[in-house]
């Protein structure tokens, strides 16, 4: 049952009779305090701030109107409230008192100096609702077009929750296509991506949507990064392990290796680094080694790995003029360690490219 709450101050009771007709014709349930229809418990310890938080959470849609005066419990707590939950609101101001508070905005450079505690509340209101960090908009109404300006935007709302269900079940029907990637098409790995880079998505079914990425057209750049970044360990190193077949750039942008080496040195995981070497260094060797100049090797196993690395690929560095950069590489991996087998073979390998 749709329930759609109406707040803000006594004065809203000037826009109520429009606000239940709209409601009712869209089937839903209008809920106010002056209709009796707000949740409350009435007790020793009843408290109105507690009801308006009791209906703002029972509630499918909350409207918040501003009329003339300001309502404290509607700017402090019910908004508050459907804010944290996530709650779908609409805000309206009445036009005379938009036009105010923004001749007060514009002529008046700090706050203290607006005169009037109610006035000084509206503008801090607004400053709040259209600041940089909230952006949420604010329709403005005059008497007697309220009900025609909530219509709209419950239809505005209706298409937009009809158009977010259309996604969702074209994300599921691709969804099921997973195990098969034969039977996706170039639209359907878009969603397929939007699937493997969505951190609210269950973890096995962004694994898969990765996999079919893969054996597929692979990702975007900055889609790779994002899973190379998943806060879902298991999502992360799938990503690491088969990062040549998601990134498909060629020739390797640069840019891209040292985000991945950024990656790398901020990740908690140990392992992170060492399963990203080796992709890396097949992606594009020299690239690679140049990115690699970056990589944290305070880790000793991974300064190891470092070097195998780089003795399995020593023709491949002879015979593209690396042998610089791999140098270098060498000399900060040999730094403060005493692992003598693995130190004298990077030895080895240094006096060999420096011929």
């Amino acid at each position: 049952m749709l329930k759609v709450m109406l707040c803000g101050a006594a004065d809203t009771d000037r826009v109520l009779a429009e606000f239940t007709d709209v409601v009712s014709e869209f089937g839903g349930t209008p809920l106010h305090y002056q209709s009796g229809r707000i949740l409350h418990m009435n007790a020793a310890g009843s408290n109105w701030r507690t009801n308006s938080q009791m209906t703002v959470d029972e509630a499918s849609l909350c409207v918040f109107v501003i009329v003339e005066d300001f309502g404290e419990i509607t700017w402090t707590t019910e908004l508050k409230q459907a804010r944290a939950e996530g709650k779908p609101f609409l805000l309206f101001c009445l036009d005379a008192t938009y036009v105010t508070i923004e001749g007060l905005r514009r002529h008046v450079p700090d706050l203290h100096h607006v005169g009037g505690e109610r006035e000084r509340s509206l503008v801090a209101l607004m400053n709040d609702l259209e600041s940089d960090s909230r952006q949420e908009t604010v329709i403005s109404f005059t008497y007697g077009s309220f009900g025609t300006h909530l219509r709209s935007s419950l239809a505005n709302l209706f298409y937009l929750t009809l158009r977010a269900q259309q996604a969702r079940n074209r994300r599921a029907a691709v969804a099921r296509m997973l195990e098969d990637s034969r039977k996706l098409n170039r639209a359907d790995y878009d969603l397929v991506a939007e699937i493997a880079t969505d951190e609210l998505e269950e973890k096995a079914l962004r694994k898969r949507a990765l996999l079919a990425l893969a054996a597929g057209p692979g990702f975007e750049s900055d889609d790779v990064l994002d899973v190379l970044s998943s806060a879902e360990q298991g999502v992360q190193r799938l990503a690491t392990e088969h990062l040549t077949e998601l990134y498909r750039v060629r020739p390797p942008d640069p840019e891209f290796f040292d985000h991945c080496v950024q990656i790398a040195n901020a990740s908690d995981d140990v392992g992170m680094a060492r399963r990203m070497l080796p992709e890396l260094l097949d992606l594009d060797l020299g690239t690679a080694i140049e990115a690699l100049a970056s990589l944290d090797l305070v880790e000793v196993g991974l300064r190891r790995r470092v070097v195998e690395q780089l003795l399995s690929r020593e023709s491949q560095i002879r015979e593209n003029g690396l042998a610089s950069s791999a140098l270098t590489l060498i000399a900060r991996c040999l730094e403060e360690t005493h692992e003598v087998g693995w130190k004298k073979r990077a030895k080895e390998l240094r006096s060999r490219l420096s011929v």
